[in-house]
């Protein structure tokens, strides 16, 4: 297959401290990144400090949309296509390097599961850092340009070094996350709408294969955004600091409520596609409250 020739098994073979180091520049792309980045400045929006200048609550949560198209993409075509990841990417590399306390951790950065076209971490790190630079107004928007590409490239290149990916899938994400990040910020130009978009493709991959974990968690974090943004959009204002500060603290103990009820569940793909809205549509809706908290108290 075309798809296997590439430069994979190459870039696996460096040293083993380089191996480890882009375990760590991986989590750039990965989700729990970019949720938390992505999160955080639409609570925080124009009181994030030295990169908060411009940011306005629509504009962050365009960062939000993004990610969950990213979500719907990578989860949808891993389905459709169901193409393997290269020989033992299920296994970390290098493991024995580290100490036994953090080793466990490093595994679990450093190989990959079920399929592998496209790279989804390729797919989430080019439409986040790219929605970064859009979004952003710190710099000159070349230097954003610049910053956003040497992050993505990197993101890239670790999925190779890890040998979690091939060449293709990596490629395939860039191209595909390229084009919709294209449409959402040319052609849609609301977060509404790339929410509504973001869930077509997860529902197309719930119909395509199945109402599975990934494929529910895909929806529910989709549809929640398209359905709760439309409502609270023109009502949720600007940050203020005190307001910022207490709807981050109020979000940091939804999402550690809903991962720990969610996770001891051992959830099936209904409770998997309710935590996933019901932690969207609080991540969206939370400033209402924060703010007025903030205000009364």
């Amino acid at each position: 297959m075309m798809r296997t020739i590439g430069v994979t098994e190459v870039l696996s073979a460096l040293p083993g401290a380089v191996v480890v180091l882009f375990a760590l520049v991986t989590q750039l792309g990965d989700f729990w990144f970019t949720f938390l980045s992505c999160s955080l400045l639409y609570w925080i929006g124009s009181q994030t400090p030295r990169v908060g200048r411009g940011l306005t609550r629509e504009r962050a949560a365009m960062l939000v949309a993004l990610l969950a198209g990213a979500v719907a993409l990578a989860v949808s075509l891993k389905a459709v296509f169901a193409l393997p990841r290269p020989p033992g990417a299920g296994t970390a590399a290098h493991a024995d390097l580290l100490p036994a306390a953090v080793r466990g951790v490093y595994e679990s950065m450093a190989t990959g599961e079920g399929y592998g076209f496209p790279s989804g971490h390729a797919t989430v790190s080019l439409l986040v850092w790219g929605g970064f630079a859009w979004a952003l107004r710190v710099g000159t928007r070349r230097t954003r340009a610049a910053v956003a590409g040497t992050v993505i490239a990197l993101v890239g290149l670790s999925r190779l070094v890890l040998g979690v990916h091939y060449l293709a899938d990596v490629l395939a994400g860039f191209a595909i996350a390229g084009a919709f990040l294209w449409v959402a910020l040319a052609v849609l130009a609301t977060p509404a709408r790339v929410f509504a978009l973001a869930a077509g493709v997860a529902t197309v991959a719930v119909l395509t294969a199945g109402f599975t974990t990934d494929t529910a968690a895909a929806l529910g974090l989709t549809v929640a955004g398209a359905v709760v943004w439309p409502l609270v959009g023109d009502d949720v204002p600007e940050p203020t600091g005190r307001g910022a500060a207490v709807t981050t603290v109020l979000g940091f103990g939804t999402v550690v409520v809903i991962l720990g009820a969610t996770l001891g569940l051992d959830p099936t793909p209904g409770v998997t596609a309710l935590a996933a809205g019901l932690g969207t549509g609080l991540l969206l809706a939370l400033p209402l409250a924060g703010e007025r908290l903030a205000k009364k108290y």
